[in-house]
């Protein structure tokens, strides 16, 4: 039996503040996954397996790889690639705060010692496999499996290690354990060019998704500024419509105290406000009951005394004896 690693990370801390997929994955969901029977009859079988790096996982496009895969290269042309793995996954669980804890034996694979010599120059650490739905930093990220744990350069959870982080990368340090594993300095470039070619993708593709972000919140920075503006707009119309309002309730003040002084009989407290507030519906009944007076009789300015009617008088045509 090969070395064992053991690790731990959570789900809801990477240990990155400037760096990492910052995904936000739901605990129930990897929980699942974990406990599934599929999940734990591949632990058992010593078939969820690790590989130096996730880049052969990414040029074959699926999580489960066989023995030799055809992939496609970037210049259009296609390999036959032989995926020995380094690592197996012998133990995992996830507990209640999101604490994720595995075992890692190193397998006595090439790959296999070019990870354990890796682990030894404190450089590197394990990234799960996973297939599902990545909803990157935006959105909630669902697994709907388990493939196993990969060595790679930059782990999306920096403890997810088997050693302390406290050393920085040393290219030349590594470069001295891979060589030393392989017993071929060219051999050796190449393996860990590869592994850093897979580091470059993952910041591509971080750099991508940074783009990305940058368009969205200009876009959306765009649309707040287009709504601040037609807010003002429609403040301004606001401003315009409220003056005119005011203006329009002095104009009817002005008339209503006109119309209080001059008026001819008592108008009640409730009608006066009626018509400081134009609501003429209380208004005119009153102003119905005063055109059925008769001011004639009343002494009041700008209306002229009728003269006293004249009763009918016939002169007698003759005396009854």
């Amino acid at each position: 039996m090969g070395q064992i690693l053991e690790c731990s990370f959570n789900l809801f801390n990477e240990g990155r503040k400037y760096t990492g997929n910052h995904r936000k994955y739901v605990l129930e969901n990897a929980r699942e996954i974990a406990e599934m029977e599929a999940t734990r009859e591949r632990i058992r079988l010593r078939e969820a397996l690790g590989y130096y790096g996730h880049g052969r996982r990414i040029l074959a496009g699926k999580m489960n790889l066989g023995e030799v895969e055809a992939v496609r290269m970037p210049d259009g042309s296609s390999v036959i690639v032989s995926n020995i793995p380094s690592n197996v996954t012998t133990c995992l669980s996830i507990e209640d705060d999101g604490t994720v804890k595995h075992k890692q034996e190193i397998l006595a694979t090439e790959t296999g010692r070019i990870v354990e010599s890796l682990h030894k120059s404190r450089v590197g650490g394990f990234s799960w496999a996973c297939p599902g739905s990545d909803g990157g930093a935006g959105k909630t990220t669902r697994l709907s499996g388990f493939a196993g744990f990969d060595y790679v350069l930059n782990p999306g959870f920096a403890l997810n290690r088997g050693y302390i982080l406290e050393s920085a990368f040393d290219r030349s340090a590594i470069l001295e354990s891979i060589s030393a594993v392989v017993h071929d300095d060219a051999k050796a470039e190449g393996l860990l060019a590869g592994w850093q070619a897979d580091a470059h993708f993952k910041a591509i593709e971080l750099a991508e998704r940074l783009d990305h972000a940058e368009l969205f919140e200009s876009a959306l920075l765009e649309k707040m500024t287009a709504r601040e503006k037609d807010f003002l707009e429609l403040e301004e119309k606001l401003q315009i419509a409220v003056k005119a309002r005011e203006e329009e309730k002095a104009r009817m003040k002005s008339l209503c105290d006109f119309l209080l002084e001059s008026a001819p009989f008592f108008i009640p407290e409730d009608i006066k406000h009626a018509l400081m507030e134009s609501r003429f519906d209380k208004v005119v009944g009153i102003f119905e009951s005063a055109k059925r007076v008769d001011f004639s009789q009343y002494p009041l300015a700008g209306h002229a005394a009728k003269p006293p009617r004249k009763e009918a008088y016939e002169e007698p045509t003759g005396w009854e004896i």
